[in-house]
């Protein structure tokens, strides 16, 4: 929630980013470790981790356990791990609980065996729900806005590093570079500022410092997403400098029009990605290593949910009034409560 006791700091200018701007696209043929080592070696990511800087990974474990083309795979997100290592060891794997209180954090700690995996390579894991937060401000439709990110993002983390899943997303279109920040949200009513998304997320990702991504391409989601859809097998893993850069180029490799994105649309427009590729550099062109078409296709379920994304009114109706909490109670009785929230739960 919301610090009332301090003053809202203006989400950072995207100034202190590096201008050189790289996408390296490999595919995983023997181990994730090689392949992500190569990816990170061509945009050479040792400029970008300062020797023993502290470091941030996000993972996007917007499901329980890990399901293939929605969450980070374990093994991916230790191949990122004990690359990093080599340039530093203050390390930690942060993550929200899940939206709309669908499951805390420590169950998709658990369910994703990271628990272990974090003890074994001496790296801290963090819930972000349970770390102090100060509200950051930003613009949307002509007036000043705040959300809350946790401090230690803000201030005590010198490298962000995001590991997004390539997918498409019934609310938004694409989940590509940026959406993955969301989650570093620590409310878990953040579905209150979902009318602002598009905003609120260029800012978060600027005040957070992405110097890197690390998108876990061994899997991609199509038709329907962030939770249900079709998983691809893609065995691919694709480094950026920048969430841009990143959103740009897998969203020509899945060959889909990033401009149906309202959040990708306003990155652009606010210089935060580019319009296209001709200003990055690149060890493959996206199409060479496109496979197939990927596509949207949202269910009615999905076309009921979305007016309650994009306005206000209809998400407090949906999800806080008390019509809206009786007919959630109604379905839980129903289907049970994960059944319902996992498709709707943002990541």
């Amino acid at each position: 929630m919301l610090s009332r006791d301090k003053e809202a700091k203006p989400a950072s200018a995207s100034g202190d980013i590096f201008m050189d701007q790289a996408v390296a696209c490999v595919r995983a043929e023997s181990s994730l470790r090689e392949a992500v080592q190569e990816a990170l070696e061509w945009i050479a990511w040792r400029d970008r981790v300062p020797e023993n800087g502290r470091v941030c990974i996000k993972p996007n474990l917007t499901f329980p356990q890990y399901k293939p083309g929605v969450t980070t795979s374990p093994a991916a997100l230790r191949a990122c791990i004990e690359v990093l290592r080599q340039r530093t060891h203050r390390i930690a794997v942060v993550e929200s609980d899940g939206g709309y209180g669908a499951w805390k954090a420590a169950e998709a700690f658990r369910g994703h065996g990271l628990d272990a995996m974090c003890r074994e390579l001496d790296v801290e894991l963090v819930n972000l729900s349970a770390e102090p937060a100060e509200p950051i401000a930003f613009q949307a439709r002509g007036r000043e806005h705040r959300i809350a990110l946790p401090v230690r993002l803000l201030h005590d983390c010198d490298v962000f590093v995001t590991m997004p899943v390539p997918k498409v997303h019934c609310m938004t279109y694409l989940s590509l570079g940026y959406k993955n920040q969301w989650g570093c949200v620590p409310d878990s009513m953040r579905l209150r500022l979902h009318h602002l998304f598009a905003d609120a997320i260029v800012a978060i990702n600027r005040a957070l410092k992405v110097r890197l991504c690390v998108g876990d391409g061994t899997y991609f989601l199509n038709r329907q997403g962030p939770m249900d859809g079709d998983a691809i097998p893609m065995n691919l893993i694709i480094a950026a400098t920048d969430p841009g850069s990143f959103s740009a180029y897998v969203a020509r490799l899945m060959q889909m029009d990033w401009r149906k994105a309202r959040h990708l649309r306003r990155a652009v427009r606010l210089g935060d990605m580019p319009a296209d590729l001709s200003g990055v550099r690149m060890n493959v062109r996206p199409e060479e290593m496109a496979t197939r078409r990927f596509y949207l296709r949202r269910s009615l379920r999905n076309y009921a949910i979305l007016p309650a994304f994009r306005y206000r009114a209809l998400t407090h109706l949906y999800y806080e009034s008390r019509l809206g909490l009786l007919a959630h109670r109604i379905l839980y009785a129903l289907v049970g409560k994960m059944e319902e929230t996992k498709a709707r739960v943002e990541e």
